[in-house]
């Protein structure tokens, strides 16, 4: 029980995302048999599927943890939530570090652009200063 409760929540993690009911089609794997297989095998066919195919398989997950776990639900819901909010967070952390990354990149490109405008202007007094000395 403890070790299907495990496999629930490892495939509910990676799998995460909304959940709408809609029937797998034939020749995909049940949720039956996806829970009862062993880890390494899970992994290639997971990351073969695409969002539409996630979501069947997590609502059949939940389905299944109905039959066994009344209030499974709720924690579904609450696992959801919690992986949200940590994915959130690290993408706020990426949109920090790219912000920093432009920040970073216009300084440098402002910084060119004074040179080029002070280098073009010191040009132009020397050749200002050739004409009158000829």
């Amino acid at each position: 029980m403890r070790a299907f409760g495990a496999s629930i929540v490892f495939l509910f993690l990676l799998l995460a995302g909304t959940a709408s009911a809609e029937e797998t089609s034939p020749g995909k794997i049940s949720a039956k048999e996806f829970l009862e297989m062993k880890l390494d095998a899970v992994f290639p066919l997971i990351q073969n599927m695409n969002k539409k195919e996630a979501d069947v398989l997590i609502t059949q997950i939940r389905e299944e943890a109905r039959k066994s776990w009344a209030q499974s639900d709720n924690y579904f819901f609450l696992v959801e939530h919690l992986t949200t909010i940590r994915a959130i967070e690290e993408e706020q952390n990426r949109l920090k570090g790219l912000a920093w990354v432009y920040t970073l990149g216009l300084a440098l490109f402002g910084g060119f652009v004074l040179y080029v405008l002070f280098r073009q202007r010191k040009l132009i007094r020397e050749l200002n200063e050739l004409i009158k000395d000829r």
